[in-house]
């Protein structure tokens, strides 16, 4: 997005929040509500996605939650490659890391220990077996932790993050 015109964004931003603020449900909109903006919301850059959603948490703050929560998510990570990936892993707190992959999909979890060395796979799986049962907001704030890494990296162009506005690869 970085060739759009700030007057484009700008427009959006107005559009989207007239939409929503002329709605009392998102759910009602006529262009595809909370998915969609979420899609949408997930090809802005950091910068812009703030200004926006700071526009729409001071008309409906559950709007702005609900799209939060529909954006790029943890479980989207599957999608990415192993390279960004690895990259990613670098960056992430050992211990969100950890109590991240305790809730998570087993696909996903096998596509993560796949992208490290086998010691550092078999080390991560101890310290979840250790870690016993844990609580759900736990992992959620560790999932949430680790993809605003992500996005950030998304945003300075260190990953690409697939169903993020990333570019197709070849």
């Amino acid at each position: 997005l970085e060739t759009v015109q700030p007057s484009a964004m700008e427009e959006l931003e107005g559009i989207m929040t007239q939409q929503f603020s002329s709605s009392s449900s998102a759910k009602s909109s006529s262009f595809g509500g909370v998915t969609t903006a979420a899609k949408i919301m997930n090809f802005t850059k950091e910068a812009m996605e703030k200004r926006i959603l700071g526009v729409i948490k001071k008309h409906d703050k559950d709007l702005m939650t609900a799209i939060q929560d529909n954006m790029f998510t943890f479980d989207n990570l599957i999608m990415s490659d192993e390279r960004s990936l690895q990259t990613l892993l670098r960056a992430t707190d050992p211990e969100d890391l950890i109590m991240a992959l305790k809730g998570s999909d087993q696909n996903l979890q096998e596509k993560l220990f796949g992208c490290m060395s086998t010691r550092a796979a078999a080390n991560l799986r101890d310290e979840m077996e250790t870690l016993g049962p844990v609580r759900l907001t736990e992992v959620q704030e560790a999932q949430k932790n680790i993809i605003a890494v992500a996005r950030k990296m998304s945003d300075d162009g260190t990953i690409v993050l697939a169903g993020r506005g990333g570019e197709e690869m070849v």
